[in-house]
């Protein structure tokens, strides 16, 4: 999902916000390896997939709903020990249902596995088979002899299985919905005063709900750069144990090991890196606060090494290598953020 593509579940729950306040108000009544295992009763749909060593369960409840009743649906992921699990972005692939409430869930288990979940609050557009497509979950093989050497991302894919859901209408079995009826008498003119306090409440619900939505948007970003470190720190670590690259064929090694660093550059501190080049980079780098001198300093040097080996067809020396590797981790570590006890994210100053 993009970036852009984060903020439509925020538009849609507003724009049913609206909807709902506008027809209240005018008296209207809002109508491979993988296995798989599907189960329906009388209160839930549930399907469970299994990729390796993750598994996931979808459930909706009730299992057949009234147009206008609330949907209920709830993913949990259950990871082995040392495999990381990246959930679906909020919203995505529910886009045809409105969200009225959200909750995420992580749990670490006492034997090493993560059970993480989240669930929605729904509502149906309209009656009839409404279908929820499949939601999709990366994650991380850590397990020992798993990774596999030369892909150091790494990252697998698990897809759940599409769910129908049969949305029951609120029209009694049998009557005719295109029946003419007799014309209403004329509807009572609204006080000024109700209509504005009608608005007033409008504006107050959407609010919060922005509110709400900028809150968890932020705590989503900050989340994201504090695994900025995680992730690179992997890569450097497969890099390390491939070995260090001979003086002749050291160009390949120095490229993934730019590309470490300037993806970790992206997601940590937001600037453009991957695309630019290191003089460009250097200058975006300077605008950024978080970054102090000695850091831009340190990212310079180690810049300049890879550039020699990348575009001047220098042959490095393994000594010369090791000690780009060092830098490259050096800036890793004093640039990470850390989370203290209390839970307030704080950056580590620089050693």
């Amino acid at each position: 999902m993009s970036r852009s593509g984060r903020f439509l579940p925020a538009g849609s729950l507003l724009a049913a916000v609206l909807i709902t306040a506008w027809g209240c108000g005018s008296g209207r009544h809002p109508g491979g390896d993988d296995t798989a295992e599907t189960i329906a009763d009388d209160d839930a749909l549930s399907r469970t997939v299994q990729e390796g060593p993750v598994k996931a369960t979808v459930r909706i409840t009730p299992a057949a709903p009234r147009l206008g009743d609330r949907l209920i649906l709830t993913l949990e992921v259950e990871a082995e020990p040392d495999v990381v699990v990246e959930m679906p972005a909020f919203g995505e692939a529910l886009g045809r249902f409105s969200i009225v409430d959200f909750t995420p869930r992580r749990n670490t288990e006492p034997d090493g596995r993560t059970i993480a979940s989240q669930r929605y609050t729904l509502q149906a557009p309209m009656s009839g088979k409404q279908r929820v497509p499949p939601l999709r979950i990366e994650f991380l093989d850590e397990r020992p002899g798993r990774t596999s050497p030369g892909d150091p991302d790494g990252y697998r894919e698990l897809l759940t299985e599409e769910m129908i859901v049969d949305v029951v209408s609120v029209l009694p079995e049998g009557a005719v919905a295109d029946e003419l009826r007799p014309i209403r008498g004329a509807l009572k003119e609204r006080s000024g005063a109700g209509r504005w306090a009608m608005v007033f409440g409008v504006v107050a619900v959407a609010a919060g709900l922005a509110a709400g939505f900028l809150v968890w948007r932020r705590r989503s970003f900050e989340r994201a750069r504090i695994t900025s470190h995680d992730k690179a720190l992997r890569r450097l670590r497969a890099l390390e144990q491939r070995g260090l690259p001979s003086p002749e064929v050291a160009d390949d090694w120095y490229v993934e090991l730019s590309d470490i660093v300037r993806r970790y550059l992206e997601d940590r501190f937001g600037v453009r890196a991957p695309e630019l080049t290191s003089e460009e980079f250097l200058q975006e780098a300077s605008r950024s606060a978080e970054l102090t001198h000695p850091h831009r300093d340190l990212l310079s040097a180690f810049l300049e090494s890879c550039d020699r080996v990348k575009f001047a067809a220098y042959h490095p020396e393994e000594t010369e290598s090791r000690l780009v590797l060092e830098e490259a981790r050096q800036f890793l570590d004093e640039t990470r953020i850390v989370v203290e006890t209390e839970g307030e994210l704080v950056e580590k100053p620089a050693a």
